[in-house]
């Protein structure tokens, strides 16, 4: 079978974002289990920051179409939809595209991956704009895809809810966590000093936006400061858009000296702040899945999370979950899994379980069996 996979997203954003890394895992490991097919990496880039991420992905059945452009030349490319990939030498039986849009091709057979519809679920949370546009081309894309992969059944409802696809049409096939985090025996102190946030802290980490809900995180910290005075917020993570809130939350908090906003962080560095951390805390409104909380499971840290959207999936019974609206509920059970040890060390092994039954081998196995699928019509 001769597979293609758009990979552009990771080209121009490289995989320190959610599609990013979830294009990075699924190339990685679709060629380390489907290596009797043929593939090709098709792209179109603005920069080459990003092209030693490819590095590692070559052979005999490895073929590449990356395109460089300009911003204003893609733009221009996808209005007019010419000329199609086909023309540029791109062949393939399917063509994978993981990250919501479809560039201009012939290809009838497309599967494509949507990661969460938070743009629709929340429209207060983002620009007009970008609603009308994004929902009007991920609705044309999903009705024109032949199988489309969702990361949770959280999200696969949300497809079937607002763009009326049939149940059948849409596979739920689960993304993983790296393989870089994983308990150690001991974390690096250095990190903890680098940052200047010590080692007793608690961590949240996600894009410095709305819905990730920091203002009511903030407000918890404050609740519980009092009875945890060395304590310190660390929060890993870009600054997205409508950001604004959650500074202001820090710079109005009567502890700001203490919370720390770290902004991106490597992951050789986060797998050290996951391994000190008390407990990792995640109030997010909305997840399509919520891949910050299987890195900390995975690292042995206890998870608060939010009973939303996707996160009861993904933490099952290996945390504590509850209402993100409400920071009196937050606080308490922060203070409770910072003063119980017994409980810290039970959800700290229930989280090593669950995070086990994640398998980006899994994911690239079911995924080889979607490509051969939509093939058949």
């Amino acid at each position: 079978m001769r597979i293609g996979i758009e990979i552009s997203t990771l080209l121009n954003h490289g995989h320190d974002i959610g599609a990013g890394r979830y294009i990075f895992n699924l190339v990685n490991n679709v060629l380390a289990v489907g290596g009797n097919n043929q593939y090709t990496l098709a792209a179109r880039y603005l920069t080459e920051g990003h092209l030693e991420k490819t590095a590692a992905w070559r052979g005999d059945n490895v073929r590449r179409k990356f395109f460089r452009t300009s911003e204003k030349s893609l733009k221009a490319w996808d209005r007019a939809g010419f000329p199609p990939y086909e023309l540029l030498g791109f062949k393939a039986d399917v063509f994978h595209c993981p990250d919501f849009m479809i560039p201009p091709t012939f290809n009838k057979n497309i599967v494509l991956t949507i990661n969460d519809l938070a743009f629709i679920r929340f429209p207060e949370f983002n620009f007009e704009w970008f609603i009308k546009k994004y929902t009007r081309q991920v609705k044309a894309n999903a009705k024109r895809a032949s199988k489309i992969i969702a990361i949770s059944k959280s999200t696969k409802k949300d497809i079937m809810d607002f763009f009326k696809v049939p149940r059948d049409k849409v596979h739920v096939i689960y993304p993983a966590a790296d393989a870089v985090f994983k308990k150690l025996n001991h974390p690096d102190s250095s990190v903890f000093d680098r940052y200047q946030i010590g080692e007793e802290f608690i961590l949240s980490v996600g894009t410095i936006e709305p819905r990730k809900n920091y203002p009511l995180l903030i407000d918890a910290f404050a609740k519980i400061k009092a009875d945890h005075p060395k304590l310190k917020l660390a929060i890993v993570g870009r600054t997205g858009w409508k950001s604004e809130a959650s500074y202001k939350a820090r710079e109005d908090s009567p502890h700001k000296e203490d919370i720390f906003f770290l902004g991106h962080v490597q992951d050789s560095d986060l797998v050290h702040l996951y391994n000190q951390a008390r407990a990792f805390v995640y109030p997010s409104l909305f997840e399509g899945f919520g891949l910050p909380v299987l890195e900390a499971m995975s690292c042995g840290l206890p998870v608060i999370a939010s009973n939303t959207s996707s996160l009861p999936e993904v933490v099952g019974q290996a945390g504590i979950l509850l209402d993100p609206n409400r920071s009196s509920y937050l606080a308490e059970a922060i203070h409770k899994l910072l003063t119980i040890n017994s409980l810290r060390e039970e959800l700290s092994e229930k989280g090593l379980n669950q995070a086990e039954s994640f398998s980006w081998i899994e994911n690239a196995s079911q995924t080889l069996k979607l490509y051969g699928s939509a093939t058949k019509k």
